[in-house]
């Protein structure tokens, strides 16, 4: 009964977050990434009082290169980095800002890139309370757990004593 109502807390708190997540971010995953290539992924800024938060992941610890170009073309961000990679920027405009990654290494790769308003992150925070149903929910889950091994325990002892 109480891992039952765990899962069900967790998913009436996780649902809406994951709806955010998919309106308000762009997400490759396994993006394949061959030798000197780049991808460029564009999202749309309607609000620039939301920072924008770059995640990204490769398959393999190889030189990477992420450039971040706002609406009227500005570089605002031009950064190297080994296999993964997480900031924030905060948009000055509205419109659509461009994320560029470069595969500068002489390996193939994969990546997974997550671009845009990340439910619950602000700048150079995150906000516990927009998570904090979630982690309520995946409380009693585990209390949940721990009370169906408890009473398997308490079973299996009891007929041990008969």
């Amino acid at each position: 009964m109480i891992f039952a109502l765990g899962i069900a807390l967790t998913l009436v708190w996780a649902l809406p977050i994951a709806e955010q997540l998919q309106r308000d971010t762009r997400i490759l995953q396994g993006f394949p990434l061959v030798t000197g290539q780049s991808t460029t992924i564009q999202f749309e800024v309607t609000d620039t009082a939301k920072p924008l938060s770059i995640v990204i992941s490769a398959g393999n610890p190889i030189a990477m290169r992420a450039v971040l170009v706002d609406p009227d073309g500005s570089e605002i961000m031009n950064r190297e980095f080994n296999e993964t990679f997480a900031e924030g920027a905060r948009p000055a405009a509205t419109g659509t800002y461009e994320l560029t990654i470069t595969n500068e290494s002489s390996t193939d790769t994969t990546v997974d890139v997550v671009f845009g308003h990340i439910p619950g992150v602000g700048e150079d925070t995150v906000d516990a309370d927009a998570f904090s149903g979630v982690i309520t929910g995946a409380s009693i889950i585990i209390i949940g757990v721990m009370a169906m091994v408890g009473g398997i325990v308490v079973t299996v002892l009891d007929r041990h004593k008969k």
